[in-house]
């Protein structure tokens, strides 16, 4: 999961169409989102964004930001997926504008959890 405990707020990979391992971050297209998120920029630049007022990117530079798995034992997983603001669904939207290619754009497909139900079901199934 990317988190930004500054702004509260979190990403989970399955929500972007990817997997959860430090491996799958590294070799998947999801992992785009860091340099979007963590950019800094006053613009100017070939590549840069159109969008004259994004949302998300830059929206996590300078801030506290961890990728983290549940087995971590600071409970910072625990707490952002409890209380943390989930960003996918805008982010998923406003980078694919950025991105363009089809290729390598993300899909926004969230994970269902149910608090009575302690079966996740996962993306696909």
């Amino acid at each position: 999961m990317a988190v930004n405990s500054t702004k509260k707020e979190m990403v989970r990979s399955w929500d972007i169409g990817g997997l959860a391992k430090l491996w799958e971050w590294c070799t998947n297209r999801q992992a785009g989102i860091f340099p979007y998120l963590l950019r800094k920029s006053n613009e100017g630049g070939g590549g840069d964004i159109d969008d004259p007022k994004p949302e998300y990117a830059g929206r996590w530079a300078g801030d506290a930001v961890y990728l983290i798995g549940d087995y971590d034992e600071s409970g910072l997983y625990q707490q952002a997926k409890q209380s943390y603001k989930n960003i996918a669904k805008g982010l998923v939207a406003e980078y694919n504008r950025f991105i363009r290619s089809k290729d390598h754009q993300l899909t926004y497909d969230p994970l269902v959890e149910d608090e009575e139900d302690e079966s996740a079901v996962e993306p696909g199934t």
